[in-house]
């Protein structure tokens, strides 16, 4: 009778057992399927995040950094010619919360995150080369455009500029000039400039310091 009893308790045991399994596995499958959603949202998500991102991209300096200013001006026929499968959605951008797109309502939608940089050149800086002195100017790493303002002065003739080893500017009969001159965003560059004895005047370099502030890039579509 005591062994009925015990084999009674063993199966209502096991009966138990099994029904705690399959509600755990279908409260986890339900909560994998929330953590994933709609397949297409996922997929068109992703696309949108990628692109934005992207090296290439027209928002962007570099892969992950993104213009201030080319953010400022996106908008959603952009989003779509970047990102097709975003086509006819309704999808949400962000940064660190802030608005920077939004079409429809994609609360039903799916959210992917993307650890950026958002570059700012909104400070201007300006730095004068004393060609008496032959001095240099340094600018630093991240800026890749400066304006070159060479002003010969009454003594001597100012022939070149270099932006460290690579002749950015030069005139055998002097220059005289307003120029923009591109560098190279990955280091640091030193423009030097290069006249005839004892020549004066002054060569003035104009450009936008950057600051790179980290955000998180939210983007929520709902296809």
């Amino acid at each position: 009778m005591r062994g009925q009893t015990n084999l009674f308790a063993l199966v209502v045991a096991l009966l138990l057992l099994t029904g705690v399994t399959v509600i755990g596995v279908s409260v986890a499958d339900a909560a994998l399927t929330d953590a994933t959603g709609d397949p297409r949202d996922r997929h068109a998500a992703t696309a949108v995040a990628d692109r934005l991102v992207a090296a290439d991209a027209p928002v962007t300096v570099r892969a992950n950094a993104l213009d201030s200013e080319a953010v400022d001006a996106l908008d959603a026929s952009l989003v779509e010619t970047l990102a097709p499968p975003a086509a006819d959605a309704d999808f949400r951008i962000t940064l660190d919360g802030a608005p920077v797109v939004e079409r429809g309502s994609p609360d039903n939608g799916v959210t992917v995150r993307r650890s950026v940089v958002v570059v700012n050149r909104s400070a201007r800086s300006r730095a004068a080369v004393d060609v008496a002195r032959g001095s240099t100017v340094r600018v630093p790493q991240g800026v890749g455009r400066v304006t070159v303002s060479v002003d010969p002065g009454s003594n001597g003739t100012i022939t070149t500029v270099r932006a460290n080893d690579r002749v950015v500017l030069h005139d055998d009969t002097g220059l005289d000039t307003n120029a923009t001159v591109h560098l190279s965003r990955y280091a640091s560059t030193s423009l030097r400039v290069e006249a005839t004895e004892n020549a004066t005047g002054r060569v003035t370099v104009t450009y936008r310091r950057q600051t790179n502030e980290p955000r998180v890039l939210r983007v929520t579509v709902d296809v």
